[in-house]
Order: structure tokens, then sequence, then C-alpha cells
């Protein structure tokens, strides 16, 4: 039904919040609620795991572990914590106590390399200490596994990332250290010394730990989660006033959103979309450029793929002169767009032994001509294709009266192809609004396609719901946007990332 706002030609429209389907074909709005009386609509393939850490991290992991095998209480304190009442309970599959491989890190080794003056080579060789027994395991030895817990101490989190810094007094020099200007000059013209060069080489890789981590992981295919030692062990770490160093969520919300981590990565799908039509394929461009120093408008194109069930896969595309002179704009040749979608077509294909009825893009920059002639030939006859634009520009804010946010689910159409969606707002169940500043919608565009715009404001919410990297009643982002920027990211953290398909959990 829609209802009339006090401007003129722009009309109000609340949408019903997206359903989800859990075990026993049972729908249901809230996530927790539907794991709490149903379970998943899947069984997990086996949540046989490896973990890698320092001793003291692996101690930890093992005690976090059988703590959430038991409920794990809500915090009186925080009014949307919800008790976890154990994995088990949840997903109604076992996890076990212990974990089938366990590697160590030696520390002193980590305490060094998290020390090292340059920032690259710190990254790089960091990184490698959790990689390498990864992919030596994972290539030479028989006992697979689902999922690798990667538990980091807080001094990898705080030293290895972009910006990080240390004083003269805290680092250790390295070896060869480089500036990041000599090295790019030492890649152009190599030095006589071949370990000179090897340190010049690190300053390609992006010098933060958990981009690299999952990049060099790629091709050995392992899934990892990466958990700091603070999250899961909050009362070893103190301030002086004697509480935990970190403000986190509570112990119950944590259980939560790791649980459903673990179970996605697994291999299983915690929840699916009820109501999002059979035979709808969506595809969320990423763009990110690359860290040539001899082209500023190189950039790596990927596509994140997703269907209604949750199912996700990354294409990584082609690498080339995407970028334009304005920030954030990017845009692929004909003949690439096609690429890209023919191999999303393909893949919808072999799963599905058809293609799929509707095909929509999803994208933060406006598709030109070029783009759209390429992804209007990729498709076959009888398919559709519709380009969506999807920005936030937090130029427009809605303000309701009383004390509570404007509602989740309201857009504001401006005419057939152009509306404002919330995302975020005021949620009845929750009887809440989770986020503090007034919520700001998205702006959805149809830049190509004869699809209605009331559909696409219904799939954009629903697609709200498949963040399964955390248990969120929903997000303000669509999952083909959501993970984006993280995902370019990957994709260019490291010379040479593999073009296979691959899950999309082996990127979160």
């Amino acid at each position: 039904m829609k209802k009339h706002s006090k401007t003129p030609g722009h009309n109000l429209i609340p949408f019903s919040e997206p359903r989800l389907k859990f075990g026993y074909e049972q729908v249901l709005e809230d996530p927790k609620d539907g794991l709490l009386l149903f379970g998943p609509p899947e069984k997990s393939l086996g949540l046989q795991y490896g973990v890698i850490g320092t001793p003291d991290g692996l101690r930890q992991f093992d005690q976090w572990i059988a703590k959430i095998q038991k409920t794990v209480p809500a915090d009186e304190n925080v009014a949307s914590s919800t008790a976890f009442p154990g994995f088990e309970t949840v997903f109604r599959a076992a996890l076990p106590s212990k974990a089938r491989v366990q590697l160590t890190v030696d520390p002193a080794t980590l305490g060094n390399t998290v020390k090292i003056s340059d920032p690259h080579q710190r990254v790089f060789d960091t990184v490698d200490l959790f990689a390498l027994p990864i992919q030596r395991f994972v290539k030479e030895e028989d006992p697979k596994v689902a999922l690798w817990f990667v538990v980091i101490p807080e001094e990898v989190w705080k030293l290895c990332r972009p910006q990080s810094t240390l004083t003269k007094r805290e680092g250790i020099q390295a070896e060869h250290h480089l500036s990041h200007s000599k090295a790019m000059e030492l890649l152009a013209a190599p030095d006589l010394f071949e370990e000179t060069n090897l340190a010049a080489e690190k300053h390609l890789y992006e010098n933060h730990f958990h981009n690299q981590l999952k990049a060099k992981l790629l091709n050995c295919e392992a899934v990892t989660q990466i958990v700091r030692q603070t999250t899961i062990a909050p009362n070893d770490f103190l301030n002086a006033r004697g509480k935990p160093a970190r403000k986190l969520q509570d112990d119950a919300t944590i259980a939560w959103n790791l649980g459903t981590a673990i179970y996605y990565k697994s291999g299983a799908k915690p929840w699916t979309l009820s109501d999002i039509r059979d035979g709808v394929c969506y595809i969320g461009l990423v763009f990110k450029r690359t860290n040539n120093p001899a082209d500023n408008n190189e950039a790596c194109c990927g596509a994140q793929m997703f269907l209604h069930t949750g199912e996700g896969i990354v294409f990584k595309g082609a690498v080339g002169a995407w970028g334009s002179d304005r920030i954030g704009e990017f845009h692929l040749s004909k003949e690439k767009a096609a690429e890209i979608v023919g191999r999303c077509v393909d893949s919808y294909i072999s799963w599905h032994g058809k293609p799929p009825q509707e095909i929509f893009i999803h994208g933060r920059t406006r598709f030109n001509g070029a783009e759209i002639e390429g992804f209007r030939s990729a498709v076959p006859s009888g398919t559709t294709i519709s380009g969506i634009q999807i920005t936030k520009p937090n130029d427009l804010k809605l303000f309701r009266e009383g004390r509570r946010a404007v509602l989740r689910g309201l857009a504001l159409e401006i005419d057939h192809r152009n509306a404002f969606l919330w995302t975020m707002g005021y949620v009845p169940k929750l009887a809440t609004y989770p986020g503090r500043e007034v919520p700001t919608p998205l702006k959805i565009r149809i830049v190509f396609g004869d699809t209605r715009l009331h559909q696409v404001l219904a799939d954009v919410l629903a697609l709200t719901k498949l963040n399964f990297n955390a248990c969120l009643f929903s997000d303000g982002l669509p999952v083909t946007l959501r993970f984006a920027d993280d995902i370019g990211e990957i994709l260019t953290a490291i010379p040479g990332v593999g073009s296979k398909p691959l899950s999309f959990r082996h990127y979160i």
C-alpha cells in the first residue's frame, strides 16, 4: 500500500520485512528466532577444523570453544543481548571440542617479525608465519579440515595494518630496509644483490595482515576465520582499572556472530531467503586500483554472484585501465563487461542446468554505454538483465515524529527509476533502532533494463539479510556490495592472485 508524503509527486512506500527460511521449511524474520526454533535449512558437511596460533592463543581458543558448547548467558546490561544456548543447540551440528589439526607459531619469532621497521616486510614476514604452515599442511598432509582458525595476538592486529607505525626504539631494523619509493625504483631497475630485490618485491604486497593472508591462501583454497586473542579471552587483557582493554560486544553476541560465521564457512548456510523468486541471479561488481606504480588508472575488476538461496561465488575479472579521473569511478570495456557476465551465466548453468531468467548487476558507479552493450551481449535468449546503481550519498534525512527513527524498509519513490531506501531504521520486531545516528538511506537507480522499481527495492532489502559473517537481524547494505571493498582489497593484496572462481566464504 502506498502512502503519500507531503512532498507532491513523491511516494513513501513501506516494504514488509523480508523473511528467512530455516529447517523444516519454516519461515521467520529474525535469524536468531529461526535458528533457535528450527535450526538451519541444511546440514553442515562437516565441522572438522584446524587452528594456528601461539601457545597462549591455542590455549585461549580451546577455552573459548569449550565455552560456546554450553549456554552463554545474555548480558542483562545490553538490551539487544540474547542468550546463546550452545553451538549444537543452535546449529543442530556438533562442534568438536578439539581441533583436528593444531599448528603452533613460535612467539619469539612472531615477536621479531611484528617489530620489523619496514612495514611491507613486517606484514609479509608475519603473514608467512601463519600462511606457510597452512599451505604446507593442505598440500602435504592427509587429514582435511573445512575451516582454519587463525588466532592472532593484539600486536599483530595493531602493527600489521596500513598506517601502523613503530618508533625507532621499538622497531627492529630490517637487513634490507627500504622506503616504498626506493622499492618501486628497484622493481623498475633491479639491484645487483638478489636479497635487496626480494625485499623490494614485498612492497608489491598490501601491508594488511587480513587481506594478505586471505589472498595468499586462495591458491590452496583454505577457508579461514581470523580471531583476535582479545576477542575470545578479553579477561586476559586488562587495563590499569582492571577492565578488559578492548571494548567488545557482550559474550553472547560474540558467540552468535562467530558461531554463524563458523557454520557458514564450514560449508553450509545458516538460513536462506524465503520470498525472492527462483531463477534470479545478482552480480555485485568490485573494483580496486592495483599497486602498479606505472599506471594510476590500473584496477582489478571482480564480480560477486549471489542466488536467493545464499550461494555466493567470487570471480576475478580482468586487470586494466578501468579507473577514471573521478574518484571511485571505474568503467570496463565492452569485451570485459561481456566476459564477466558470461562467466557468471556459465557458473549458474553449471549449478542449475539452465540459464537464469533474470540478472541484476549492482554497482556503485553508473554504467556507461560500452559496459551496457557488453553486459547485454553476454546473456542468452530468454534472460533479462538490468543494471542498478546503489550509493549512499548522505544528502537526505527523514525525521519521524516522536523519539523513534524512521522505519527500516521505508522507500521514497522519486520517479519510476529512482528511489531512496532505508535499510537501517526502527525495527518493530526488535522494538529499537540498532544505530546511533539518524538513518541514512541508500539511493537506488535503475540505469538500464526494463525491470520494476518496486521489485528492485524489495530485492535490495532482502539481500541485506544475507550477511553470514554475523548473526544480524539485517545489514545496512545488500550482500552484493557489503563486502565489495574487502574483496577488492584481497584481489589486489598480492601479485598474481589466481582467477579460479571460489566460494564467497574464502574471502570474508
